[in-house]
């Protein structure tokens, strides 16, 4: 069969510029990278590539390699589990020492995404304190912490940029998570473009920062405003614009101390219990031995993988990635990462991870690698669960409008990829003839529109589906 490699670049530049032309003619595809693979998924047979062995910026592709290596570790029904604990004694309904929530890297704590009851928002903390009322106590002469054992700058990649880190996007793993580590800021954007917009309120409302709001309305245009700010500061800055119209724009940041916070709410549960407290909420660690008094465990690995991949969150691909790490450090994590793929039979030359979720532009992965990885899994006990973990083109997750108009709707299943100059697509594809094949695209560097690349990008995986 034909190869792809040029009718790939032609799709290229014929849906930048409406006609198919070489790549030295057009200057929106000359600084740009381009490598993509098409492998038979039974085989392994590469049916068609193109610098596939390239390095390349995966953006959220990379997801694949943290939750197909936790499933593969750990299997399906591995959870988290979070902590309750005391240290003192307690006498006469009085314990004289302190509440500790002892995190277990869970990053799914306190979120609706999930059906069990015991884990929404309030619901945990009530347990919580029912668990303390059922060891008879009624005081605590002592503090509420929460367990974290690294400065939050040193939890932070430091290979994230300025623009990222203070938004939900950028909400840093930690030992102990809470609500996705995610604040709402809601905003009234008036009537008016050019206007200053207002903030009505913080949800949570007790994340203890100030705001210097610069966001301004626009004539549509969607979200496009930022927080800027570093964690172990509580002053942030938010700029761009809010499309005009809206009593209730929600913007979303990263909360820069999910522990503290875990622990505040915890006193502020027991104290509304009826639970007297003398000491504060702070955060820190057991100097001795403790008693657990109850243990949380998280939806299985299975639900959180599905959910990483779907709705492509950070938080929790760099939470399971940090399953690597018995001290919790990424960059510990990340050489593990690699080893654990190393150890199964992949080429890692040229792999260069900066984190587990893909948000780093200094991450490195080739095309062969997100192929092998895919191929791995096709062949793995788990393959059916890690296929179930990836959204559907057209239909559901990250992929609900990629392809949608497209032949291939329905039949692409896998994980997308985006960040700034950087679009990528990666995944199992059955083709018109019945194939089941792997197929990669990656786009890094280009000067067109990033509407342009996904557009290109969709016309590549249309033709593989056509052809093969």
């Amino acid at each position: 069969m034909k190869r792809l490699i040029f009718l790939f670049l032609a799709i290229i530049l014929t849906s930048l510029s409406g006609r198919a032309q070489y790549p030295d003619e057009n200057p929106d595809l000359q600084t740009a990278g381009i490598s993509y693979l098409i492998m038979d998924a039974e085989t392994g047979e590469v049916l068609d590539s193109k610098n596939e062995h390239t390095s390349m910026t995966p953006a959220s592709t990379l997801k694949l390699l943290p939750t197909a290596a936790t499933l593969e570790k750990f299997g399906p029904d591995f959870t988290f589990e979070t902590r309750l604990a005391i240290d003192g004694t307690i006498k006469d309904g009085v314990l004289k020492g302190d509440v500790y929530i002892l995190g277990g890297s869970d990053p799914a704590l306190g979120s609706v995404r999930f059906q069990q009851r015991y884990y929404q928002p309030q619901t945990f903390l009530a347990r919580w304190a029912n668990a303390l009322k059922a060891e008879g106590i009624t005081r605590i002469e002592g503090n509420i912490l929460g367990s974290e054992n690294q400065r939050l700058n040193n939890k932070i990649p430091r290979t994230w940029i300025w623009e990222d880190i203070a938004n939900y996007f950028g909400a840093s793993a930690s030992m102990l998570n809470i609500y996705e580590n995610t604040y709402h800021l809601h905003f009234n954007t008036g009537d008016t473009a050019g206007k200053l917009t207002t903030i009505s309120k913080v949800i949570p409302p007790d994340i203890a920062l100030s705001f210097s709001n610069e966001v301004v309305s626009a004539n549509g245009g969607g979200d496009q405003a930022y927080i800027f700010g570093v964690p172990e500061c509580d002053e942030r800055v938010v700029r761009g614009s809010l499309p005009k119209g809206y009593s209730d724009f929600v913007v979303k940041g990263a909360i820069p101390d999910p522990a503290l916070l875990a622990a505040k709410h915890l006193k502020k549960e027991l104290t509304d219990d009826g639970i007297d407290i003398s000491g504060k909420a702070m955060t820190g660690m057991p100097e001795g031995n403790v008693e657990i008094i109850y243990r949380l465990k998280s939806p299985p690995l299975k639900d959180l993988i599905k959910i990483t991949n779907h709705k492509s969150i950070n938080l929790y691909a760099n939470s399971l990635g940090l399953l690597f790490s018995d001290d919790k450090i990424m960059d510990e994590a990340c050489g593990e990462m690699t080893e654990f793929w190393n150890q199964k039979g992949m080429r890692t030359e040229g792999l260069k991870l900066e984190d587990a979720c893909g948000l780093s532009p200094f991450n490195q992965i080739s095309a062969y690698q997100l192929g092998y990885i895919l191929k791995y899994m096709q062949d793995s006990d788990y393959a059916d669960v890690f296929r179930e973990s990836l959204p559907v083109a057209g239909k559901s997750g990250t992929l609900r409008y990629f392809g949608h108009r497209r032949d291939f709707k329905g039949k692409f299943t896998g994980k997308s990829g985006s960040i700034k100059r950087v679009y990528c697509y990666a995944g199992y594809l059955t083709t018109k003839s019945g194939k089941n094949c792997i197929v990669v695209g990656m786009l890094n560097r280009y000067a067109c529109s990033s509407r342009e690349a996904k557009s290109a990008l969709e016309d590549f995986i249309n033709e593989a589906y056509k052809n093969y």
